[in-house]
């Protein structure tokens, strides 16, 4: 874009009292809450009389409407949509919101899209990579305000891969809130002061007439099921180091494989590296995104590209899709990687010919269900050769010659008892769920529950 649009920067005040001060201003109608498609309702043209909005021309392009965009997709009372490019230009949309850069959120986007996007600068950074630097792409400043076609629009980290977001919402028209959460982990600053989010929160006093409430949530309900409460990152990270420096310690040759999206799972990775001062080789097109994202102010991906190195000979931490931790494609790349030859902090020289050993990593919240599962050979708790159990939230996924695969509870999705305490501690009038079928199915009657018990 040209032009950058204006923004507030919030700094930690009160959002709600910034909100309710230029309200007056505003002057808005409350109306009855809808949910119905944007097609249907009064289009909100004004914008804000205090600074300028971000006037959005109405694209033109010759990709027809793929299908039906649903309406959780659309937010409410405006002409926005969050991640919803898989249904050609939307009628009625004049702001396509893009939460993070995974490629079920993104499905559809293109070279020729002439829509414009709104997304985080790390996000926007990404895309350019991808698609093209041609693409209109407008950068929001996290925890800033700014007008985006008559509403208030403020992005917060969403601690779920680099440059993700989750997207509050202000319609000046009815005064209401609306939060997206886009894919999220929870974790208690997001409700804690300076969060934007705090001031929906009541302290102190449970009954204190708070100054505003959220009318609507739109809730990753990925994980929405008691079976999937697995342990914080931070958990999950410290019991994958002790698992990983026994094994080095044990065989020092040992080589370590992580797997990952093409991007996401990299505080995982960065991790082990830090902890244990291995140097990380990544594949071609997962350094590109991650090398991305640390110039346009990463840190996770800062800190991991300054132990990257383009030599996999040189590296004990190597990094492999997510698709490829199983024993085929590992014993494939074991053959590959031929006898060490590199010295690193825990192995040393040898002249013995045969392959070395493999640690493999697979960092996922999905292998928590496999701790649940009675008589089930891959939920093995132990480590085989040591008499001590595995960690919480780890398991032996396979074995087999010098090479290991263990799942981590690992997610970047927020888990059930998350869930419950996010959606508790802000008791919004309504959640819509984002996520359908698998551990969702039964979100509406869990979210219910939450609700009237925080009533």
């Amino acid at each position: 874009m040209k032009s950058r649009p204006n923004v507030k920067e919030y700094h930690g005040a009160s959002l709600l009292s910034y909100f309710h001060t230029k309200s007056a201003k505003d002057k808005p109608t409350l109306a009855s809450p809808t949910f119905s498609n944007p097609n249907g309702t009064a289009v909100i043209g004004a914008t804000l009389t205090h600074r300028p909005a971000h006037q959005v021309s109405r694209a033109t392009s010759i990709i027809p409407s793929k299908t039906h965009c649903p309406f959780y997709k659309w937010i409410p009372g405006t002409r926005l949509t969050v991640d919803a490019f898989n249904y050609g230009l939307i009628d009625g949309c004049d702001g396509y919101l893009l939460s993070h850069f995974h490629s079920d959120h993104y499905k559809g986007l293109s070279t020729s899209f002439t829509g414009t996007i709104f997304c985080s600068n790390v996000t926007k950074s990404l895309v350019s990579l991808t698609f093209g630097s041609h693409l209109k792409v407008v950068s929001l400043t996290l925890n800033s305000v700014i007008n985006v076609c008559g509403v208030d629009v403020l992005a917060m980290d969403a601690n779920h891969c680099p440059g993700s977001v989750m997207f509050l919402f202000r319609i000046p028209r009815t005064n209401q809130f609306i939060l997206h959460t886009g894919d999220f982990r929870f974790n208690l600053s997001m409700l804690n002061p300076p969060s934007p989010l705090a001031d929906f929160v009541p302290q102190g006093d449970s009954h204190r007439q708070l100054p505003s409430q959220l009318h609507s949530i739109y809730l990753d309900t990925t994980y929405c099921s008691s079976q999937y409460d697995f342990p914080t990152q931070e958990q999950i990270i410290s019991a994958a180091i002790k698992v990983t420096r026994e094994r080095l310690q044990k065989n020092s040759n040992t080589v370590v494989v992580c797997g990952m999206y093409t991007i996401g799972k990299e505080r995982f990775v960065n991790g082990l590296a830090e902890e244990l001062n291995l140097r990380v080789w990544l594949p071609v097109k997962q350094f590109k995104l991650i090398n991305m994202a640390a110039k346009h102010g990463c840190p996770v991906c800062i800190s991991l590209t300054k132990r990257t190195v383009s030599n996999p000979k040189r590296a004990q931490l190597h990094v492999m899709s997510m698709g490829q931790l199983n024993l085929p494609d590992l014993l494939r790349y074991q053959a590959n990687l031929g006898p060490p030859s590199q010295v690193t902090p825990f192995s040393q020289p040898t002249n013995h010919c045969r392959s070395v050993p493999i640690l493999a990593w697979r960092p996922t919240g999905w292998a928590h269900s496999g701790l649940k599962k009675k008589g089930n050979n891959n939920s093995i708790q132990t480590t085989l050769d040591l008499s001590t159990p595995l960690p919480v939230g780890l398991r032996l996924e396979h074995s087999s010659g010098n090479i290991r695969i263990y799942g981590a509870a690992y997610s970047e999705h927020s888990s059930s008892s998350e869930l419950k305490q996010f959606v508790s501690q802000l008791r919004p009038l309504h959640v819509q769920q984002t996520v359908f079928g698998g551990a969702a199915s039964g979100t509406k009657g869990q979210i219910t529950e939450w609700l009237s018990a925080a009533r």
